[in-house]
């Protein structure tokens, strides 16, 4: 009954226990930022200009689905990002709050 772990040459990392395990680093700093990207969405289309909303909405589609993959790829949601800030506008309150955790995740 229940599981029998051998740790004899094991070390445990972050929360993972076994031999060379290893840990997502990725977790909290993205969770974060998808979160406020979701809970943000609707002011950052309507911060951005109209023939740009389409780009904007394409971009946070792209940066959603990374963040929900098992292994974001950081310089797709980096470029992305910095595309939606171009249109948005760099000194909308939106785009300052989320760039906050870009470079929390991006870290």
């Amino acid at each position: 009954m229940g599981d029998k772990f051998d740790l004899g040459n094991a070390h445990i990392s972050g929360s993972a226990i076994g031999n060379r395990a290893t840990v997502n680093n990725y977790g909290a700093a993205s969770d974060a930022l998808l979160t406020a990207l979701l809970s943000r969405r609707t002011d950052l289309l309507g911060d951005a200009p109209p023939d740009g909303r389409d780009d904007v909405r394409a971009r946070l589609d792209e940066i959603e689905a990374q963040l929900r993959s098992g292994k974001p790829d950081k310089e797709v949601v980096r470029t992305g990002w910095q595309r939606i800030a171009a249109v948005v506008g760099v000194l909308s309150e939106p785009v300052m709050e989320v760039t906050k955790l870009i470079a929390k995740f991006l870290a």
